[in-house]
C-alpha cells in the first residue's frame, strides 16, 4: 500500500524550492491540504545538487507534482503542448505493449524458441556420441600388406 502521506513530504520539500510567484499560483488551500496531510514523522531532503529528474522521486510524487504543474503553473500554451507529449507517450507505451503481447509474435517466438531448442539439443546429441573407430581385423591386415607388396 502507498502512503501518501511520505508522498506529500515529498511534494512539499519540493515546492518549497519553487519561486515565490509560482508558489502563489497554487492556491493557499491545496498548500495547506498537502501541509496537513504529509506525515509528520518522515523527513526527504531535496538535494541542491541534483537535477528535479535526478532526485530520485516516487512515481507518486512525480504524479501528483506533474498535476500540480498542469493544474497551476502552466499557460494554455504549455499545457497544450504537454497535453501533446502525455498523448504521444502513451500511444508509444500502447505500441509498444501490442509488440510485445501480440498474440501472433508470442506464438512465433514460441516456435521459434522451439526450433532453437531442437537444434541444441540435436547438436549437443552429436556432439555427446562418440565416434567408434573401425579397425580391420588382423587377417584382413596382413592381406592388405601382401597386396601393398605386389601393387595391387
Amino acid at each position: 500500500m502507498v502512503d501518501y502521506a511520505k508522498r506529500l513530504v515529498e511534494v512539499d520539500e519540493v515546492l518549497s524550492y519553487l519561486s515565490e510567484e509560482n508558489l502563489n499560483k497554487i492556491p493557499e488551500d491545496v498548500r495547506n491540504l498537502i501541509k496537513e496531510n504529509k506525515d509528520k514523522d518522515y523527513t526527504w531532503k531535496f538535494d541542491e545538487t541534483k537535477e528535479l529528474k535526478d532526485q530520485d522521486l516516487s512515481r507518486d510524487t512525480i504524479i501528483i507534482l506533474s498535476y500540480l504543474n498542469m493544474e497551476y503553473l502552466l499557460n494554455e500554451e504549455q499545457k497544450k503542448l504537454m497535453e501533446q507529449i502525455h498523448e504521444f507517450n502513451e500511444r508509444k507505451q500502447e505500441k509498444e505493449k501490442q509488440e510485445k503481447y501480440n498474440e501472433d509474435n508470442i506464438f512465433n517466438n514460441k516456435k521459434e524458441n522451439f526450433e532453437i531448442q531442437q537444434q541444441k539439443q540435436e547438436q549437443e546429441q552429436v556432439e555427446n556420441k562418440s565416434l567408434v573407430e573401425y579397425k580391420d581385423s588382423v587377417f584382413k591386415r596382413i592381406i592388405n600388406k601382401i597386396k601393398s607388396f605386389f601393387g595391387y
